[in-house]
């Protein structure tokens, strides 16, 4: 046999084994996926551009029934958001799908869950990954290309986001990673205490507080990745970008694990 039947079938046993390890690992843990969208309106330097917001929040399993479909069909009705809002004078729309609260599970599909897993194992031998886990993802941190003092004052006029956690108790801590796909902008990242941080910051140039019991922030990325600690229930990640956007769509990736 050649090498590459060998990595072949390196790769199956790893994949198979991981799934027998993930039936019992996974199950006291609980997955929501979620996505935010936003289109600028005519007033923004990036109109008519877009961004759409990846989430996925891993945390603790709470001691809770599954949700019917009926209760997640309502809890899709009171939570999802599709309107348009201001900042800095300047309309956009907001489209939030599939925000049960933290109260609904995601289960991943077998096929997709594999071929993420071998992505996972492959990004992790050329040092894209921190972590073998494939639970996690944690990008080794990369910076942005675009200038530092020119990014953050482009900031001040920017778009900021608010990305709640999911969990059950104060004091926890969470491993993040944040990733955007456009190489000529960068993003900051921070974790807060609550959405009220999202409001301060809009409405004061920049006049917020955040965490710093950890690695909880980063300025100008393109990609990052952190560990915050001590964190409250109604904490989660601030995340600002400037309004020099290049990209029909920007997608920005969020993956948030309580530890």
């Amino acid at each position: 046999m050649n090498k590459l039947a060998y990595l072949g079938i390196a790769i199956a046993i790893l994949v198979v084994s991981y799934y027998i390890i993930a039936a019992f690992v996974m199950q006291q843990q609980s997955i929501n996926k979620q996505s935010v969208y936003v289109h600028f309106e005519q007033g923004w330097s990036s109109y008519p551009g877009n961004v759409v917001y990846d989430i996925t929040n891993v945390w603790n399993k709470k001691d809770a029934a599954p949700l019917s479909s009926q209760e997640r069909l309502e809890l899709s009705k009171q939570n999802n958001v599709d309107e348009i809002r201001y900042v800095h004078d300047k309309p956009y729309i907001l489209v939030k799908n599939s925000n049960t609260n933290c109260r609904d599970s995601w289960e991943p599909h077998y096929a997709r869950f594999g071929a993420d897993t071998v992505r996972h194992y492959i990004e992790y031998a050329t040092g894209l990954q921190q972590s073998p886990d494939p639970n996690i993802t944690m990008y080794t941190p990369e910076p942005s290309k675009q200038d530092y003092a020119r990014q953050q004052e482009q900031l001040k006029y920017g778009y900021s986001q608010f990305i709640p956690i999911c969990t059950s108790q104060d004091g926890a801590s969470f491993d993040y990673t944040v990733k955007i796909n456009d190489s000529t902008v960068g993003f900051d990242v921070y974790f807060v205490d609550s959405i009220q941080q999202q409001a301060n910051y809009d409405a004061k140039n920049g006049k917020f507080t955040h965490y710093t019991d950890g690695a909880c922030f980063g300025k100008n990325y393109q990609r990052f990745s952190g560990t915050c600690n001590n964190v409250g229930k109604n904490s989660g990640l601030l995340i600002t970008i400037p309004d020099n956007l290049t990209l029909p769509l920007t997608k920005i990736q969020i993956w948030l694990y309580e530890k």
